[in-house]
């Protein structure tokens, strides 16, 4: 989805990706940052990329509830 760039072994994330995940990281450090959206993309792909966004949340958060009861098992 072109969040990495370059050939492979050589990959980089993608300069307008890098401030986000910098300020990601001050909010997972108990930071506070503004996001200020300049250009919508494409709708559909947007739409895709949530739902994804929320099946991943759903999943990991079973997987505790499986893990729980797999470490009870052995």
């Amino acid at each position: 989805m072109g969040a990495m760039e370059g050939p492979l072994g050589a990959r980089t994330l993608t300069p307008t990706l890098r401030p986000v995940l910098e300020a990601l990281h001050h909010v997972l450090a108990g930071g506070e940052v503004s996001v200020q959206l300049l250009q919508r993309g494409n709708a559909d792909i947007v739409n895709e990329l949530n739902l994804r966004a929320e099946r991943a949340t759903e999943e990991s958060s079973s997987l505790g509830t499986a893990g729980d009861i797999l470490s009870a098992t052995v």
